[in-house]
């Protein structure tokens, strides 16, 4: 019986970050998927029916008030996670107020990230096993 893969999405506006990102997370062992708009990645975890384990997105996209992405993604499905990776701190308030689960501010290397995504799948995991 194969074991399901941890599902993680990469929103962002930069076609190399997503690249690099989803060449790094498929090497940690993860289905990842990359979108340049969050109206793509919203089409595809209403097919997938939420199943989506954690979703990266850029700062410009989380914090537009037009989508919502996250409030979005969360109503689709509330546990998955969400992290946002921001150029500047001024929209962190907002960001989490709409229910993102990790904030991270640039420089923040594909490691780092990819090490960010792995400790959100498995905090409820710790958290369950308490």
């Amino acid at each position: 019986m194969a074991i399901a893969k941890p599902r993680v999405f990469i929103v962002q506006e930069n076609v190399d970050a997503n690249m690099l990102l989803n060449g790094l997370l498929w090497l940690k062992g993860c289905e990842s998927h990359k979108f340049t708009e969050g109206k793509e990645c919203l089409e595809k975890i209403h097919e997938l029916k939420g199943k989506v384990d954690v979703v990266i997105i850029g700062g410009n996209i989380a914090s537009d008030r037009n989508l919502t992405l996250i409030i979005n993604i969360k109503k689709i499905n509330n546990n998955t996670k969400i992290l946002v990776i921001a150029d500047e701190d001024s929209d962190k308030t907002r960001i989490l107020g709409y229910g993102a689960d990790e904030f991270g501010l640039k420089p923040m290397s594909p490691e780092n990230i990819a090490d960010k995504v792995l400790m959100l799948m498995s905090r409820e995991t710790v958290l369950e096993n308490r």
